[in-house]
Parts: structure tokens; C-alpha cells; sequence
């Protein structure tokens, strides 16, 4: 009987000194932003962001949309700040689609019914219901956050094992404004950081008077990769009149490579108005 009530000891002992142990983490944690404010959490993120001027990756997808889900490849290209370009694949690999996004424009090709697309975000915008620009794409693609815009009202916590950094009305500086940008755009932005890299694990951006309409990006499995640290798994949701699901998980990445952008439209396809 004695033995048996020593191990009950013991385990609950055990039990607290775990509960305790992550108290003591909590507080460690809640300290610097206690002492230093959301600017501590703010600027340890962007010391340790990703830097580089191209970034190129393959990756296996899967798309979830409607019930149904699609397994696809992509070949994804950034030059920074200029241009994204991404071919979807699908199948034995032959190329479904294409996309070209610079800051002000988005060309978007369809080889399965021949037709294509010039013009701008409200393309994206119309298809997926949510308010997007480049600068909102490169930064999902790259795990980096955004980076023309400002920040209003920042606000930091400790949320489980993560610190929790969320800007209320965050909106794009008037000097990176572009003609055909929405400018009243305001959205709600929640970021998740690893409270001892300071890399972002997790984003939800949403419109400010619609909660109905958000994005919400998840990344994992970090590797080191030409001396930076980057998510090779992504997990991405897209919230609007329908729930698009996209995981994706990086099998080969390269920085700083000489890339290329090819966007040829064939003369036979059919312009989408």
C-alpha cells in the first residue's frame, strides 16, 4: 500500500514540476515584451527575416476546394519586390497553367482551355473573394511579412508556446499606393512567432469589416538553406464564399539563382475579359 501511494506521490510531483516548469517558460517569455513592449517582438522579427533578391522553389501540392481535392505541382520563381511566377503542374507533369504577378499587373495563362489574362489584382481578387496584392503574395510565399505596409495599434502576447504580435489597422503606406491598389484596404493581422527564432510559424489576415473573409498561413519544417532559415511546408487557407485549402511542401529551393521569367501567350488563345 505504501509503495503504491509512493508512485501517486511521484507522479503527481512529476506533474507539477511540468506545470511549473511551463509557468516558468510563460514568464520568460512575457518578460522581454513586459520590459521592451510589441516594438521588442516587432523588431526581432525583422532581424531575422529571410533576405535575397531571387528565390526560386519546386513543390508538391495539394488543393482542396468544393469537396474535391487536386494534386498538383508547382515550379515557383520570385525576383524581390519585381516579380512571382508560378507553373502549375498536374498529372504526368505536363503544365496546367501560369501565372506572372509584378507590383502592378497579373497575367495568368490557361493551357487546358487555351485562354489567358492581362490586368491587374482584382483578377486574383475576383477569383478567390479575398483582397490580395504582390506584396501580400510574396510575403505568403516566403514566410517574410509584409513589406509595404505600416503598423497601427500592435499588440503582443504569449499564446501557448508561441508569442502572438497583432495589428488592428494595418494598410499600405501612401508612398507604395499604386493607382489601381484598393486604398481603403485596412486589414486585421495576427502573426504567430517562435519565441526563440522569431520566425513567422503562423499569419491570419482579415478584412476589418468582414470576419467571414480571411487568409491563414501556416509554415513547418525549417531548414537552413543557403545560410537562411525557411518553412519548407506550407499550409494555406483561404476563407470567402468557399473554404480553399492548399498544403504544400518545398522539395527543392535555391537563392540568389540567375532566373528567368518566360511568359509567351500563344496566338490561338482566347482572351478572358
Amino acid at each position: 500500500m505504501m509503495i503504491k501511494n509512493a508512485k501517486i506521490a511521484w507522479f503527481f510531483l512529476l506533474v507539477l514540476m511540468i506545470a511549473s516548469s511551463c509557468n516558468i517558460q510563460k514568464r520568460n517569455y512575457k518578460a522581454p515584451i513586459k520590459e521592451e513592449g510589441a516594438d521588442y517582438l516587432l523588431s526581432q522579427m525583422k532581424a531575422n527575416q529571410n533576405h535575397f533578391e531571387t528565390f526560386s522553389a519546386k513543390a508538391l501540392a495539394s488543393v482542396t476546394s468544393n469537396g474535391k481535392t487536386n494534386d498538383i505541382k508547382l515550379n515557383i520563381r520570385i525576383r524581390k519586390d519585381s516579380a512571382i511566377w508560378v507553373s502549375i503542374s498536374a498529372g504526368i507533369g505536363i503544365e496546367a497553367a501560369r501565372v506572372l504577378l509584378t507590383k502592378d499587373s497579373v497575367l495568368f495563362l490557361n493551357r487546358l482551355n487555351k485562354t489567358f489574362f492581362v490586368g491587374n489584382y482584382h483578377f486574383i481578387n475576383t477569383m478567390i473573394n479575398a483582397q490580395v496584392d504582390f506584396d501580400i503574395v510574396q510575403a505568403i510565399l516566403t514566410g517574410n511579412d509584409f513589406t509595404w505596409y505600416d503598423y497601427q495599434e500592435l499588440k503582443a502576447t504569449v499564446v501557448q508556446d508561441q508569442y502572438q504580435l497583432e495589428s488592428a489597422h494595418r494598410r499600405k503606406m501612401k508612398k507604395y499606393i499604386r493607382a489601381n491598389d484598393a486604398v481603403s484596404q485596412v486589414i486585421y493581422q495576427s502573426l504567430w512567432l517562435n519565441p526563440k527564432s522569431f520566425k513567422i510559424e503562423k499569419l491570419k489576415i482579415k478584412e476589418i469589416k468582414n470576419d467571414n473573409k480571411k487568409i491563414v498561413a501556416e509554415y513547418a519544417h525549417f531548414k537552413e538553406i543557403d545560410s537562411q532559415v525557411l518553412p519548407t511546408q506550407y499550409k494555406l487557407s483561404i476563407f470567402a464564399n468557399e473554404i480553399i485549402e492548399i498544403d504544400a511542401t518545398l522539395i527543392k529551393v535555391n537563392l540568389e539563382k540567375e532566373l528567368s521569367f518566360p511568359f509567351n501567350i500563344p496566338s490561338k488563345y482566347t482572351e478572358i475579359k
